[in-house]
């Protein structure tokens, strides 16, 4: 007998730095307790570059009385630069990742998607801090009644998470599967941190849980559920380098791009390794990162802002490279740099 399966889901990830959106790099993975309920709910996972869609032959599963159980899948990136064109300005490999989940969406400018996080591209919203035994609780005050939940809402036992010494804004936390904890003062929510007691964890870049009930809602209402978790690409004050000695006999070199605009600041000298005389540009607004930019600089020589008009010295100036990052750190905060060197 032929099973019909429905079209629960498409979910994809989208990335504002290649060139058709699509976040190709994304590896989902899930462990043995996912692998279970999806056995349970007869689901099934479809992969494609991006995403990936979920069917089911019977709907009605997902209807669960315990919505304490979501699908959890660990979301990873193959690409090891994504962390350098991705603009996620919190974001630490070592203490932090990203988590999403389907019990708030938003509609997106698409209105048949519905995403996973506050903003329009992912952000701070959706980082947070990883934790293997403790949550501390900044500026907290005993006269104060604070409490936790899991992410459903559903108040955490006392006995799980208990203060660590009377007066201490720190608690241990002990018994309690791998999840995430929200921490409040009285109804405001103060926090969030992500946590795994395992010893020693591989933490992946992302979490993603899909709540079925929620997910059913959705699907009853408007069938098949389209979620988006979009990423925005970074953008870096750019700097070009003319490290060769031929760049120092021409009168008046300026960079221009296709609009034949003068988009960057200099020359300025700059002294590199042995070399003082080295010529620099810098852009004069931050530029994105992209897998392929529209833009087109120029170097050009007697560049007259009047005409347009100047004698082209080269013609198409190299991209700045995801692999080429340089961190400035300054007093009110830090100016991220590409550096291409010519």
């Amino acid at each position: 007998m032929l099973q019909f399966y429905s079209h629960i889901l498409t979910l994809r990830f989208k990335h504002r730095y290649f060139i058709d959106e699509l976040f190709k790099s994304v590896e989902i993975t899930n462990d043995e307790e996912t692998n279970k309920l999806i056995r349970d709910l007869d689901l099934i996972i479809k992969p494609f570059p991006g995403g990936f869609n979920l069917l089911t032959s019977q709907p009605e599963l997902l209807k669960t009385t315990n919505n304490a159980n979501p699908l959890m899948f660990y979301v990873n990136s193959k690409d090891p630069e994504y962390i350098n064109y991705t603009e996620l300005p919190n974001y630490r490999l070592t203490d932090k990742l990203l988590y999403f989940n389907n019990l708030t969406v938003s509609s997106s400018t698409n209105k048949n998607n519905l995403l996973l996080h506050s903003e329009e591209f992912v952000g701070d919203n959706e980082i947070i801090p990883v934790s293997q035994a403790y949550i501390t609780i900044p500026q907290f005050d005993s006269k104060k009644k604070y409490r936790f939940s899991d992410a459903s809402g559903n108040e955490i036992s006392a006995q799980n998470i208990v203060q660590v010494k009377p007066d201490s804004g720190v608690f241990s936390i002990s018994n309690l599967p791998q999840s995430l904890i929200r921490y409040y003062l009285d109804s405001t929510e103060l926090g969030k941190v992500y946590y795994n007691p395992t010893p020693i964890w591989k933490k992946p870049l992302g979490i993603l849980e899909l709540f079925t009930n929620d997910l059913l809602t959705q699907f009853e209402k408007s069938g098949t559920v389209e979620y988006v978790i979009n990423f925005n690409n970074r953008k870096t004050t750019w700097k070009y380098f003319l490290i060769s000695p031929i760049y120092q006999k021409f009168n008046k070199l300026s960079i221009i791009n296709k609009g034949k605009e003068q988009v960057f600041n200099g020359p300025q000298k700059q002294q590199v390794q042995l070399n003082p005389d080295v010529l620099v540009f810098e852009s004069k607004n931050e530029i994105p990162l992209t897998e392929f930019s529209e833009d087109n600089f120029q170097l050009v020589d007697n560049f007259d802002l009047g005409t347009h008009s100047g004698k082209v010295i080269l013609k198409n100036l190299a991209k700045a490279s995801p692999a080429q990052l340089y961190v400035d750190e300054l007093q009110s905060g830090e100016k991220t740099y590409s550096h291409i060197y010519i």
